[in-house]
């Protein structure tokens, strides 16, 4: 499973970039900004970074994850929750010293995938730091730890 989450990110990100490509070949009237034109669209409105519900599989893979966006009803989490190693809850992951990934960090969408070094399969040292940089290459991606969420 530890090795599973740095994979998902990569393959993840080989189909989102292709989509990311400059738009110098289109007319000016056509260009989209990513400010202006896809942001509002997106971005949270309510202000509220609570968590909706989470999916914890730490006692299979040392991984959990937190559904914060607005888009996430409690149906939606539940269906990205099923299986045998698996629970659904409506309260938060706990936080873990090992920090998680926030994808979609401030939109509707905004999900953090906790790790934990301890659980089913533990994630610690080359291992971490390989899921970190994966997170981090992801456009989309960016590491947290619990105190960062308590800045905000």
């Amino acid at each position: 499973m530890k090795k599973l989450l740095p994979s998902s990110l990569l393959i993840l990100s080989v189909f989102i970039l292709p989509g990311c490509q400059e738009q110098n070949d289109l007319p000016p009237e056509q260009q989209l900004d990513y400010e202006e034109d896809a942001k509002p669209l997106i971005e949270e409105k309510t202000n509220s970074s609570k968590t909706k519900g989470s999916c914890n599989a730490i006692a299979f893979g040392s991984n959990c994850i937190d559904y914060i966006g607005s888009i996430w009803t409690e149906e939606q989490m539940r269906l990205n929750c099923q299986g045998a190693n698996v629970s659904f809850s409506l309260d938060a992951c706990p936080y873990p010293e090992n920090g998680g990934c926030r994808m979609t960090g401030g939109t509707i969408s905004e999900t953090i995938a906790w790790t934990y070094p301890y659980g089913g399969d533990p994630i610690s040292g080359e291992v971490l730091e390989m899921t970190k940089g994966a997170c981090d290459i992801n456009p989309l991606g960016e590491w947290v730890m619990p105190d960062d969420l308590l800045t905000e």
